[in-house]
């Protein structure tokens, strides 16, 4: 009898064990930008959002510089610029520093990142600038610590000082890229007089080309080489790393050089 009572006791007691870890625990409100990671707290990220509109004249110039992060300009019909600022921090203090400031000018859109000196070099910031502007303007970018991407404008586009790509498409006036830290991808379906030049990338540059395009093509100082991926397209060695080509029945520049990756030359 003594036995079959501690067996039983046994089992009971088990029972609460059991019980007491299948018993539902009440869950916790966690706030996610309070949560943490190792032995910090980190907050979440937080944003700001600024969008304007300004009127401008055909032939206005955009400059966007110093900004830290991508840039990104859309061409549209009308007069209207659209001007989307988008900020990302992970600490909100940080929101305090690096802001983007918009001057409308006798000549068009001035828009840039200002520092005021104060801020301290742990910040952890970025910028995102997409604007939608007329598409008879030209368009400036220098210093500008990502992506930058164009499409649809008419007049000249300058680029220098590129940490991120580049992508530009549907232009219809000069267009000058160099300093470029990443690659390069132009689609060239129209060319002015003034012509096209890119230099100074250390990735590839990919050339999309029209078949009714009619230029002179220069390329010099490559250094991994030239990719001719297009039907029927002569390319003539000039030198070491020197090549030139007639396309169609020849006319504006194309000038690619000082490109550390390949050069990548298709069709659109």
């Amino acid at each position: 009898m003594m036995k079959d009572t501690k067996y039983l006791f046994g089992i009971f007691a088990l029972t609460v064990i059991l019980g007491s870890y299948a018993k539902p625990q009440r869950a916790e409100a966690v706030n996610v930008y309070d949560r943490p990671v190792g032995n910090e707290w980190s907050r979440g990220m937080r944003d700001q959002e600024e969008h304007k509109t300004y009127q401008l004249s055909a032939g206005a110039h955009i400059n966007v510089s110093n900004i830290s992060g991508p840039v990104s300009v859309e061409a549209t019909d009308g007069s209207v610029a659209e001007v989307h600022i988008y900020r990302t921090a992970r600490n909100p203090d940080d929101l305090a520093y690096r802001k983007v400031s918009v001057e409308q000018t006798s000549s068009g859109l001035t828009i840039q990142q200002k520092n005021d000196g104060t801020e301290h070099s742990s910040i952890d910031l970025l910028n995102r600038v997409v604007l939608k502007v007329p598409r008879q303007v030209s368009v400036s970018g220098k210093s500008i610590s990502g992506d930058f991407n164009v499409a649809g404008i008419s007049g000249a586009v300058d680029l220098n000082g590129i940490s991120g790509s580049v992508e530009a498409k549907q232009l219809n006036g000069a267009l000058t890229v160099s300093g470029v830290s990443g690659n390069v991808r132009v689609a060239v379906a129209r060319i002015n007089d003034t012509g096209l030049r890119v230099s100074g990338v250390s990735r590839n540059v990919y050339l999309g080309l029209a078949s009714n395009l009619n230029a002179e093509l220069s390329v010099g100082n490559t250094t991994a080489g030239v990719s001719n991926k297009i039907d029927g397209l002569a390319l003539a060695s000039v030198g070491p790393s020197n090549y030139s080509a007639r396309l169609g029945s020849g006319g504006p520049r194309i000038e690619v050089s000082n490109v550390t990756g390949f050069i990548v030359l298709q069709r659109i």
